[in-house]
């Protein structure tokens, strides 16, 4: 009898055994399984938010790109804009070009409207009047000379300082230009009816083409020109 009540005891604590060594294994079987989800869940939760960082980046990447474009739009439309406000005002600066009666004198970094005056001939407007007026410088032809003449504080004493070989040149209003070459230059006097050098000789009777002169000290101070 007693050994078939520990035959029965035995077989209760073996069965006991294996029904906790099973559960326990289920429940570790459970709990790996419910981390291994929970692992997923995780991953999945970082994958997502990766993926939606690289979509915001890419996104703000999108707006920067477009903000750029619509800037460097805007900078092409002032460029251009500044470049056609600078050639409309070249035009415009071209067209009211003063050309006087004659044409425009352009001598160094000095140039001047020319107005025709003949001192041989009666003229309601003096030679005087000519050369005072601002941007008017006076053109006229005496003794077989063409003659240009000015006031040195207007900008014609840039003969002082000219040197031999320089040219200049004159611009008509129909656009052609006639250059010149200075061949001399000399103090002198104007007399009234001539213009004579320190020496007294007359200028009119040196070899030119035209003659430019300005006041100079007390005398004038006179260029001789030949067609360049």
């Amino acid at each position: 009898m007693k050994k078939f009540l520990s035959i029965i005891l035995c077989s209760i604590i073996l069965l006991l055994l294996v029904f906790y060594g099973i559960n326990n294994n289920s429940n570790n079987i459970n709990a790996a399984y419910k981390k291994e989800q929970k692992l997923v869940a995780e991953n999945n939760d970082n994958t997502k938010d990766k993926e939606d960082t690289i979509k915001k980046e890419n996104n703000t990447k999108k707006e920067k790109k477009k903000e750029n474009v619509v800037k460097q739009q805007k900078a092409n439309k002032n460029t251009d804009k500044k470049v056609s406000n600078k050639t409309t005002k070249v035009v415009k600066k071209e067209k009211n070009v003063n050309y006087g009666t004659y044409g425009r004198l352009y001598v160094s970094n000095y140039n001047v409207a020319l107005y025709d005056y003949n001192v041989n001939i009666n003229s309601n407007k003096s030679l005087q009047t000519i050369v005072n007026n601002k941007d008017s410088a006076a053109y006229y032809t005496t003794k077989n000379r063409l003659v240009i003449a000015d006031h040195n504080y207007q900008g014609f004493s840039v003969l002082v300082n000219l040197n031999i070989g320089t040219t200049s040149y004159i611009k008509l209003k129909n656009g052609s230009i006639i250059k010149y070459k200075m061949i001399k230059k000399s103090k002198g006097k104007n007399t009234g009816p001539d213009l004579v050098d320190t020496k007294g000789n007359s200028f009119f009777n040196m070899e030119s083409d035209i003659i430019m002169y300005t006041c100079y000290k007390d005398g004038i101070m006179a260029t001789l020109w030949t067609l360049a």
